[in-house]
């Protein structure tokens, strides 16, 4: 399965924290999480900043899905990822808003990757991780990663592999911890 290049992870968090102006920094995430996203088998960034018509949503990454055997083979066709590359935790609005954006959708999951994660208490579930677990119950799966699980990824493989286990954890637990 195809090898991430931990040296080339680094340059894209460097160029983003080393941009000048939130829109750069933005840009340089979100290149970050094609490359790793692209590495899943069958996986493929169709859109990027996609503003609708009346320019009330942005979606920052779509992708397509081929739901190949060794790729996210179970998982929806189209997967939309939101990205957050601020210096503390994206709270519960932005993560609401995501939610909202795929509820509108009818879309089953989600990627939320936000660099300093999501507000809340792991063990009493309360801000940004009450969203998550709220959304679980109308069917709708958040996957939250972080900058350390960006830094874990060594292939393509560690990508399923996390994200499959982030719905087991939805599904036994109703949340997903950090």
């Amino acid at each position: 399965m195809a090898r991430i290049s931990q040296s080339r992870v680094r340059r894209f968090l460097s160029r983003a924290r080393a941009a000048t102006t939130s829109k750069a920094k933005g840009n340089c995430f979100e290149d970050l999480i094609c490359y790793i996203i692209e590495k899943v088998p069958g996986v493929t960034v169709t859109k990027r900043g996609i503003l609708n018509p009346y320019h009330s949503e942005e979606i920052d990454i779509a992708v397509w899905n081929e739901q190949l055997p060794t790729g996210l083979r179970s998982l929806h066709h189209v997967i939309l990822i939101e990205a957050k590359h601020w210096s503390s935790a994206a709270g519960a609005p932005e993560v609401a808003h995501f939610v909202a954006k795929l509820r509108a959708r009818k879309l089953p999951l989600g990627i939320f990757v936000a660099l300093n994660g999501i507000t809340g208490n792991r063990h009493e579930i309360t801000a940004a991780k009450d969203i998550v677990r709220q959304a679980l119950q109308d069917g709708i799966h958040i996957i939250v990663i972080k900058r350390v699980d960006i830094e874990s990824f060594m292939s393509g493989a560690a990508v399923v592999r996390f994200i499959k286990e982030k719905i087991c954890e939805l599904a036994a637990s109703g949340t997903q911890f950090e």
